[in-house]
């Protein structure tokens, strides 16, 4: 992802290297697919309602399963940014971001974007709608760092959290960097006893502590 500015949090004094990237390219026969085809496979029913399923650079990914800790952190997550947002900003769970220009359709545990409702009626949110992403990792921790970030930054997404449950933090990353290498050129780490800054729209809205996101 880059060369990434880190700096930790008071608690944790030392920046932790990301984990191993998933393989760019799987070793057997594969097909890419663009946005317009995955929109087609869906509308034709292709997937089932059961199939996890996300874009992610043309490949057609599985997502994750959702075992109960990464549950609780994403609904300790949601609703305390529902209560600090209120009604101004929409707060959506594992729902789609259609990245315009791309072969990227990604589904964020967590999703803000500008209101009103019913601009999202007959159309998932767009990165121009959108001000912050949250990825609850556990298993998906590589990836999160990986692959969903660089997507996430080459889409210039102002503010981007991986809630890690392995390592016990929240990690924000800002300042994306779009082109042949895409990331982010800032991450603050937070643990536990420190609360995140929301900051929607380049304004600090508030902070949730860390220890009340974590289950």
């Amino acid at each position: 992802m880059g060369t990434v500015a880190r700096s930790s949090g008071r608690a944790n004094g030392r920046a932790r290297p990301a984990g191993p990237l998933p393989p760019a390219i799987p070793p057997f026969p594969v097909r890419r697919f663009t946005l317009d085809e995955y929109h087609r496979l869906i509308r034709t029913g292709f997937f089932r309602e059961d199939d996890r399923v996300e874009l992610l650079n043309g490949w057609i990914v599985a997502k994750m399963g959702t075992n109960p800790a990464h549950a609780s952190a994403l609904t300790r997550t949601a609703r305390r940014l529902r209560r600090l947002l209120g009604d101004d900003w929409i707060v959506r769970e594992q729902s789609s971001l259609t990245i315009p220009n791309s072969d990227s359709e990604p589904e964020p545990d967590i999703l803000v974007a500008r209101g009103p409702e019913e601009a999202y009626d007959a159309r998932h949110p767009q990165p121009k709608d959108t001000v912050l992403l949250v990825e609850i990792a556990e298993s998906s921790l590589a990836e999160d760092r990986g692959e969903k970030l660089r997507t996430y930054a080459a889409a210039r997404v102002g503010v981007y959290w991986v809630v890690n449950l392995v390592d016990r933090r929240v990690e924000v990353y800002t300042r994306p960097r779009g082109g042949r290498d895409p990331g982010y050129r800032h991450r603050q780490d937070y643990g536990p006893g420190e609360a995140v800054p929301v900051v929607v729209a380049g304004r600090e809205l508030g902070r949730l502590a860390v220890e009340e996101l974590l289950p």
